[in-house]
């Protein structure tokens, strides 16, 4: 088990307890949906269905902006 920190959308900082090889996606699926939500780890845009997350990864959740 591993201990990843999410920043949501609301900028509240919860720590998520998830197994060692979860992708970014399992730890923000555990509070948030993935629809329209650029996903950072540790400062950084990632995608979230394949970008593994290690022990002290930090992941901010924010929603994606459109443009005309």
């Amino acid at each position: 088990m591993i201990t990843v920190t999410l920043v949501g959308l609301d900028n509240i900082k919860s720590v998520v307890t998830i197994s060692g090889n979860a992708t970014v996606r399992g730890v923000v699926t555990a509070k948030y949906d993935l629809f329209c939500r650029i996903v950072k780890r540790n400062g950084t845009c990632v995608p979230p269905f394949t970008t593994r997350v290690v022990d002290g990864d930090s992941l901010t959740v924010e929603e994606l902006e459109y443009q005309d």
